[in-house]
């Protein structure tokens, strides 16, 4: 969202694991979200932080109730396009983003819910400084959790900001040949992964030396940038249980590294 209150909506699709069939009537208008401005941190108590750079969160929230079925639901929302200051993406102004979560179905798990991230990243790293973060979650099952890097997912094309659009496309810079409607559902992963500019990839998605890693048991992530510029991260959550894997929960960030003085 933008300073000035323009609040976006977001448009969710439901859609069964098993047969990729839209649930009827689940093409949901979840409403605009609250929005609060995130205070810019960084990696280290003895720099000055930045002010240059204004992040907000807003947070959607919905309850839907869904009857249980065999192989369960797709949850997802589609949209375009990222930032054009992102270094580490081609074209990164021309990517669009997928976000999706998986409620498994009665014979995976009769009852779960997602594990939670603890922190919300740093919204700063200092350029040549080596930082840790711990990027672990908490599931409330008790569920297994082991963490990778990961590539994020691409969404839709520049033609509709979002799956569900009303109105006529119009063309611009980032859609040459606008469709008729916008697409109003999504469709069921596989996603395609983003783009990346070499050498950039999922597991090396910042330029740094060590480079970032992050435990598989424990979430800690950590590294020494090594580059200025704006990436794109991401983090990957698989949740085991009885030694199966049930879901995997999604996380899509930015890392702004920046010089300091300390």
């Amino acid at each position: 969202t933008s300073p000035s209150g323009n609040l976006a909506p977001a448009n969710i699709s439901v859609l069964e694991v098993n047969s990729g069939a839209i649930v009827t009537g689940a093409v949901i208008d979840i409403g605009a979200p609250v929005v609060t401005q995130i205070p810019p941190t960084i990696n280290s108590p003895c720099i000055q932080t930045p002010n240059n750079i204004c992040v907000e969160e807003g947070v959607y929230t919905y309850t839907i109730t869904l009857p249980p079925i065999a192989g369960g639901y797709y949850v997802v929302y589609q949209r375009c396009c990222r930032n054009n200051t992102i270094v580490n993406l081609l074209n990164s102004g021309s990517q669009s983003s997928t976000y999706y979560t998986k409620i498994p179905g009665l014979e995976a798990a009769p009852n779960n819910s997602s594990p939670r991230f603890l922190n919300f990243p740093p919204i700063f790293l200092c350029n040549n400084l080596a930082f840790t973060f711990n990027h672990a979650a908490l599931d409330p099952d008790g569920d297994n959790l082991v963490y990778s890097l990961c590539p994020p997912f691409l969404g839709i094309d520049g033609c509709c900001n979002f799956v569900g659009q009303a109105g006529q496309p119009q063309a611009g810079p980032l859609c040459d040949n606008p469709p008729p409607i916008c697409p109003q559902i999504a469709p069921p992963p596989p996603y395609q992964l983003v783009n990346y500019v070499a050498p950039y990839d999922g597991s090396y998605p910042v330029a740094a030396n060590p480079s970032l890693t992050i435990d598989p048991n424990t979430g800690l992530l950590k590294g020494t940038p090594n580059m200025i510029g704006q990436y794109v991260v991401g983090v990957c959550v698989q949740e085991f249980r009885n030694n199966v894997l049930i879901s995997t929960h999604f996380r899509d960030f930015q890392f702004n590294i920046v010089p300091c003085v300390v």
